[in-house]
């Protein structure tokens, strides 16, 4: 941790919050690791997925995929994203599976659709991936035909943190179709973290969740925190009345105060639009002031913080959550830019470890 910078991930809450989910559904958990886990990091999160049961993972693509089974999982890992079929004996070799993107892809494929792993995805009014439910039938006979083991089928909403109605029309169409359909699917799957909570699930054999494991939902059913950002101070200094910080001298001191200089930017993923928003630094609330640059930035605070003085950016004093309503965003968006420049912190009970992946 040689910048003194990292994203603290608490394993026990992420654990605590697995259970929240069972107990909740009743249903078994697809983990969702894509994207690195959300900025968590997939391999370290994996590891506690597996120790708690999971038997399928959720990654996004090829490599995400290829990075568990390096690691020695041999759990289930369905590709939620696009896969090429010149890719197939990849994911042949490497027991995954891959969801169907559309009727045309799976006409595109043909006959190297033979022995591939796959769950049917159904198009219920997310019109991002799947083929329609009027579709459905004639896209499992083609699969079957071509020699496709087809173990799920599944859906997604598109507003389950919003209107409710809809994602309920979403939910009983998913159900008429996959009753509609003469197989024995091994995975049915549709709820995902907002969806398990708005829909009494009563239908699919698992619930797929990803931010929800991190302490994030819509709605609160007493999550915990998982996830805080933190850099220390580098630099302190006072400034005289009327002189300027930063690129484009966007703010000019009054004389009051203290500016902190802290190692982090935007090249770590904390965006340029964060000027101007607060931070939790010590016991006050300090203000990012002037233009956040590549790899620093500067805190305006009332009181004096010395060197390596600790700084949240979100936490137990800033929410992740407000800080994605303070920048039109949602949570997901913050935590999967933070960078792999920054250092990963885990901590496991009494335990402590830093993983920090380009520059062990």
């Amino acid at each position: 941790m040689k910048r003194k910078t990292y994203l603290e991930i608490d394993l026990d809450a992420y654990r605590y919050n697995i259970n929240v989910f069972r107990k909740r559904t009743g249903l078994k958990l697809i983990g969702i690791v894509k994207a690195n886990a959300y900025g968590a990091g997939a391999v370290e999160i994996a590891k506690v997925l597996q120790e708690e049961g999971t038997e399928i993972f959720g990654v996004s693509s090829l490599e995400e995929a290829l990075e568990l089974r390096k690691a020695g999982f041999k759990q289930e890992i369905l590709l939620l994203g696009f896969c090429d079929k010149d890719y197939f004996d990849i994911i042949r070799d490497n027991n995954l599976s891959i969801v169907t993107v559309s009727m045309n892809y799976l006409t595109h494929c043909g006959d190297e659709l033979s022995g591939v792993k796959c769950h049917l995805k159904l198009n219920t009014g997310m019109n991002r991936l799947g083929v329609k439910p009027e579709e459905a039938e004639e896209a499992l006979d083609y699969l079957i035909k071509h020699g496709a083991i087809v173990e799920g089928v599944m859906s997604h909403f598109a507003t389950a943190d919003g209107d409710q109605d809809f994602a309920h029309k979403q939910y009983s169409l998913f159900k008429r179709t996959v009753l509609s359909l003469s197989h024995d699917f091994k995975y049915i799957h549709m709820s995902a973290t907002d969806g398990s909570i708005i829909i009494n699930d009563n239908f699919c054999t698992h619930v797929r969740i990803g931010l929800g494991l991190l302490g994030h939902s819509t709605y609160d059913i007493g999550l915990r925190n998982v996830m805080s950002l933190y850099s220390h101070v580098t630099c302190v200094k006072k400034l005289s009345a009327g002189e300027t910080v930063s690129y484009g001298r966007h703010y000019t001191s009054d004389g009051d105060g203290y500016i902190l200089t802290l190692p982090l930017g935007y090249a770590d993923g904390w965006l340029r639009a964060n000027r101007d928003k607060e931070v939790y630094v010590e016991n006050e609330k300090g203000r990012i002031v002037g233009s956040v640059c590549m790899d620093q930035l500067m805190v305006l605070t009332k009181n004096y913080h010395g060197l390596y003085a600790k700084v949240e950016f979100f936490g137990n004093h800033i929410s992740l959550d407000e800080r994605a309503k303070e920048l039109d965003t949602i949570s997901y968006e913050i935590i999967s830019l933070i960078s792999d420049r920054v250092a990963r912190k885990y901590k496991k009970g009494a335990e402590h470890y830093c993983l920090t992946p380009r520059f062990k």
